[in-house]
């Protein structure tokens, strides 16, 4: 077999999507995300509606998600906090990645401005997950950190 065909094969039984957003690199510090996202807006309806509903409800030690995002991503380049322990990182895309709280990536992607639309989309598809590790790769298979970044570009 001709070896283009044998990678044809292979590639077919997998998501191609996520094949491409391992091979697409750019990437950002995370301090330098948490900086960006430390100034957006905490007014979004849509996913405080959704936290309200279906967001964590115990060990909850932030007042605002965007605090919550800082906060994590300050941690991240460390080994983490408490018994949210991690491999350090200075990747802000695989902490958006590894991310496990959907009301928190809801978020982060109605304050940086994606359609309103696709944000409802996005929450029907998720309300009645109970698994917030489910929800978020949903999440991120709807919003992937490339358009994160697209979307923060037009922030700054």
């Amino acid at each position: 077999m001709h070896r283009s065909c044998v990678v044809c094969v292979l590639v077919a039984d997998f998501d191609v999507e996520e094949i491409m957003e391992e091979f697409t690199m750019e990437d950002i510090n995370v301090l330098d995300f948490a900086r960006k996202i430390s100034m957006i807006t905490i007014d979004t309806p849509l996913s405080i509606e959704f936290d309200n509903k279906y967001g964590q409800k115990k060990d909850k030690w932030w007042t605002s998600q965007r605090e919550h995002m800082v906060a994590w991503c300050l941690h991240y380049p460390t080994k983490g906090v408490e018994r949210y322990n991690h491999k350090p990182s200075d990747s802000a895309r695989e902490m958006y990645n590894r991310f496990g709280r959907p009301e928190t990536l809801l978020w982060l992607i109605e304050a940086l401005g994606e359609d309103k639309n696709r944000v409802c989309d996005i929450i029907n598809k998720i309300e009645d997950i109970s698994n917030p590790k489910t929800a978020c790769s949903i999440i991120r298979k709807e919003i992937s950190f490339d358009r994160v970044l697209q979307l923060l570009s037009n922030i700054d």
